[in-house]
C-alpha cells in the first residue's frame, strides 16, 4: 500500500477573514468554471474544502484534507475508490457510491457526502468530495485565492 508523502494546506487562523474565497476558487478550479458559467449552465458547484467560523473568539479557518498517513479513509472506503496515488490521497469519484464510510471515520471532519448532478445526463448521485492538494494542477486554487494569504 503505497503512503502519502503527508502534504497539506495549513489555514493561518490569525490571517483568515472567513471570507470563503479558497471554497469558491476550489470548486470553480475542479469543475474547470467561473461562478456565471456555473450559474448559467445551471450547475451547483462543490468545494473540497469548507471555512469554519467561530463566533467567540472570532476566529475563521479553511478546514480540508491533512493527507493523514495512514488514512482511516483509504483503509475505510469499501470499494476501495479512496486510494493514494503519487502519495496524495485522491477519491475516485466516478465509482464512488456516496455511503459515507469515509465521513464516519475521518478524524478531521474532512470529507463530505454530496449530491452531485452529472451535467450531461441531468441525475444525481451521492459522491464523496475531498481535498485532492488540486491533484492536476500546479498550484493549490485555494492558496492562489485567498487574498488574505491566510
Amino acid at each position: 500500500m503505497e503512503t502519502t508523502s503527508n502534504r497539506f494546506v495549513l489555514c493561518d487562523t490569525e490571517l483568515c477573514v472567513g471570507c470563503t474565497m479558497c471554497e469558491k476558487k476550489c470548486a470553480f478550479s475542479h469543475y474547470g468554471l467561473t461562478a456565471k458559467e456555473a450559474k448559467t449552465a445551471g450547475i451547483k458547484l462543490f468545494s473540497r474544502n469548507k471555512v469554519i467560523k467561530k463566533k467567540d473568539p472570532k476566529k475563521s479557518a479553511a478546514l480540508q484534507c491533512m493527507q493523514c498517513e495512514d488514512a482511516a479513509c483509504v483503509r475505510a472506503c469499501p470499494l476501495g475508490v479512496i486510494h493514494v496515488e503519487n502519495g496524495i490521497i485522491r477519491v475516485n469519484e466516478e465509482d464512488c457510491i456516496g455511503c459515507g464510510t469515509c465521513v464516519m471515520v475521518c478524524p478531521v471532519g474532512a470529507i463530505n457526502v454530496c449530491d452531485v448532478e452529472d451535467p450531461e445526463t441531468g441525475l444525481s448521485r451521492l459522491i464523496a468530495l475531498k481535498c485532492d492538494l488540486c491533484y492536476d494542477k500546479e498550484t493549490q486554487a485555494c492558496i492562489a485565492g485567498c487574498k488574505f494569504k491566510a
